[in-house]
């Protein structure tokens, strides 16, 4: 398209000749501000990396860590009906081991890398007290896991968790110091590069 002026329909009309830089903008106008200048979305996404990455790291809430082993909890229910429901049952007797097994192994397996379904809802991880991954290293988190199968020992580990709150050893129970592991917020998977 041509951006000349289109002759008038009738000649004897003049057509005013009105282009866009020819109109007064209000910014013009005498006690007018200028526009703010445009938000660069890219420096406040920056910002948030930056505090995400803050808070990734450091030791995770005991609301969270509670919560996560409820929704493990729930897991374990859901494996044992599965197997009870979809195996014979003579296997089902066998297998009545898979929910335990999910337990004890949670923050070791690898399709799940390295955090249980709950923590992964939680977006927390558990770590070697040096910062490593569980993922396939089996003994931290049998250690730290296998103890919640003794009954009234979840209770206890809850009990320490709730009693070294603004402690030195705050988010650490028991079976976190003997597999020397500890409870992090995960990286967010947006900004782990």
């Amino acid at each position: 398209m041509d951006n000349q002026p289109t002759p008038p329909a009738n000649p004897d009309i003049p057509t005013p000749d009105v282009s866009l830089s020819s109109i007064p903008s209000p910014l013009d106008q005498p006690g007018s501000s200028p526009a703010a200048p445009p938000v660069n979305v890219r420096t406040i996404d920056a910002k948030e990396a930056v505090e995400r990455e803050v808070q990734a790291g450091s030791l995770a809430p005991i609301n969270s860590r509670i919560i996560a082993a409820l929704i493990d909890s729930l897991v374990v229910v859901g494996l044992n009906m599965a197997v009870h429901l979809l195996l014979p049952h003579f296997l089902a007797r066998i297998l009545w081991l898979v929910g335990p097994a999910y337990m004890v192994c949670r923050d070791s397996l690898s399709f799940l890398g390295g955090q249980s379904v709950g923590k992964k809802a939680m977006k927390i991880k558990t770590v070697t007290v040096d910062g490593k991954s569980l993922v396939n290293n089996w003994e931290p988190a049998l250690i730290r896991n296998a103890i919640l199968a003794i009954p009234v020992f979840p209770l206890i580990e809850l009990f320490v968790l709730l009693t070294r709150e603004g402690k030195p050893e705050q988010g650490r129970r028991l079976g976190d110091e003997w597999a020397k592991t500890k409870v992090v917020i995960a990286p967010d998977a947006s900004t782990a590069g």
